[in-house]
């Protein structure tokens, strides 16, 4: 199992929409199976101001972001950490549409395998009530506090990840990993 690598992926965006908002934070566990070899995380300056709901819901503010790198200056990272590696995300598409769209806009293309903690929760635990990050971490007992800031969603996905391999196995839970094409053009 250590030879599947992964890159848990979470951000935080201006918006709801992520073809339309822009990163604000984003945050990347790289994992070799379940075991963690790298972390990795930054704000972004979105070069907008955050709106009122954005700024209550993650307790981030345009001071904060005030030095705070363009997403052109953290991009290289972000794509070596996710090379060669299943992007892994709680509804992943979210994630991954939006640093698609800010892959293209650098001029840059991003194509990754991706797997949706989710959509396998919904496969693997049928029946739940709820499958939001907080409902899934309360279910399987991980820990999980300050939703919506970009390190502590990776971490308890990265969590929840390692659960569903722990209680399904490798294979149940790699028959979910997709393809998705993600190649935009700003």
């Amino acid at each position: 199992m250590e030879s599947v690598r992964f890159a848990v992926l979470d951000v935080e965006m201006t918006s709801g929409d992520p073809t339309e908002g822009r990163i604000m934070e984003v945050a990347v566990l790289a994992l070799d199976g379940k075991n963690e070899r790298m972390r990795w995380d930054s704000l972004v300056q979105p070069r907008r101001s955050i709106p009122p709901f954005i700024r209550r819901l993650t307790g981030i503010h345009d001071d904060m972001l005030r030095d705070a790198p363009v997403f052109v200056d953290v991009v290289r990272t972000l794509e070596t950490l996710t090379q060669d590696r299943i992007v892994v995300g709680h509804n992943v598409r979210f994630d991954i549409t939006a640093i698609a769209h800010e892959f293209a806009r650098t001029g840059l293309v991003l194509e990754r395998a991706t797997l949706c903690t989710e959509k396998l929760s919904r496969r693997l635990a049928p029946g739940l009530p709820h499958y939001n990050l907080g409902s899934l971490c309360r279910h399987f007992g991980i820990p999980y506090q300050a939703a919506h800031r970009a390190m502590n969603d990776a971490e308890a996905t990265a969590l929840l990840l390692g659960r569903l391999l722990d209680v399904h196995g490798s294979e149940a839970v790699l028959a979910s990993v997709t393809w998705v094409p993600t190649a935009k053009r700003a």
